[in-house]
């Protein structure tokens, strides 16, 4: 039976994030995706250019010096940032580890996560600068 009364719809605002802190910051999170997409599609480019060629390779590199470029990589660098905070934080909350029959802390867990992600970081910058 269909009923003859109309609907509630409660009406919501297209700036509803913007009252509050924690909607602000979650959809300040959220957009750390469009930086990542940049890199991804950039990183594509980069592939493509490697494959045909020098003269192509030394095109991409001039286009990375372009200050533009330089600007997009450093905010993709702040959101990848961000996001690996966000994540790491919320990591010990997914996974609880259970040592002699106590919760383990949030911080070792966090601090742990932080250590591989700056060891892997200087050992690829390593690589990348003895090769």
């Amino acid at each position: 039976m269909i009923s003859k009364r109309k609907a509630y719809v409660r009406p919501i605002s297209p700036v509803w994030w913007q009252k509050s802190g924690f909607y602000r910051f979650y959809m300040l999170r959220e957009g750390t995706a469009i930086p990542a997409l940049w890199f991804s599609v950039e990183l594509i480019f980069a592939l493509y250019a490697l494959k045909q060629g020098a003269d192509s390779w030394h095109g991409f590199i001039v286009f990375l010096q372009h200050p533009i470029t330089l600007l997009l990589n450093v905010m993709a660098l702040l959101g990848a940032l961000l996001h690996s905070k966000t994540w790491f934080e919320l990591a010990p909350k997914a996974t609880i580890l259970i040592i002699k029959e106590q919760k383990m802390a949030a911080k070792p867990v966090i601090v742990l996560l932080w250590t591989i992600t700056v060891l892997a970081t200087l050992a690829v910058l390593a690589i990348a600068l003895l090769a």
